[in-house]
């Protein structure tokens, strides 16, 4: 009688659940259902943006069924989303470079996948020396991670991410003149 009862009085005294907490805890099942939501919705960015996490996972259909990135992707296309800046190889995907260059008061936000438990870094170098540029990492929250003024021949930010998720790296020209810079993610 008590195990028939245990159960249903544990969860009456839990604290209400909220949606994210009802999400599952591996990183493709929760993609697939933020996804869905998504498509539900009709929130084509963020349907665009778990296509991107489904790849940067390397989770395929299984034999027989429908290709769920092949045909978000089309939708959020259709819908004329095309991506703000699109994703370069980053610590989910092995190192990357990009070399960039920026007016004065410009800021460049890059989106960039990284894998929980394992060492994020970020490096950015000045192309020319005279120029005015900082970088900033925040997470999906939001919060900071990283500010730095790049100065000297190079600054870098790292951290080491809980779980695997989308941080925006942003960098920034405070200066009078254009700026170039280069940029490596591991």
């Amino acid at each position: 009688m008590i195990g028939l009862l245990l159960p249903g009085l544990l969860l009456a005294a839990s604290p209400h659940a909220t949606a994210t907490d009802m999400l599952p805890d591996d990183p493709i099942l929760r993609t697939l259902l933020e996804g869905e939501a998504a498509q539900s919705s009709g929130d084509h960015a963020a349907l665009l943006d778990r296509v991107q996490s489904l790849v940067a996972l390397g989770a395929k259909p299984a034999e027989g069924q429908e290709d769920l990135a092949a045909r978000w992707t089309r939708e959020a296309r259709d819908h004329g989303v095309t991506g703000t800046t699109p994703d370069f190889r980053g610590r989910a995907l092995g190192p990357a470079y990009r070399r960039g260059s920026l007016v004065p008061g410009a800021s460049l936000v890059m989106r960039q996948l990284f894998l929980g438990g394992q060492r994020a870094q970020i490096f950015v170098a000045p192309a020319a020396r005279a120029a005015n540029l900082s970088i900033r990492v925040q997470g999906a929250d939001g919060a900071t991670l990283c500010a730095k003024p790049v100065g000297g021949p190079q600054v870098d930010c790292a951290w080491m991410p809980i779980f695997t998720d989308r941080f925006n790296i942003v960098i920034e020209n405070g200066g009078s003149a254009p700026a170039s810079f280069y940029l490596v993610v591991r």
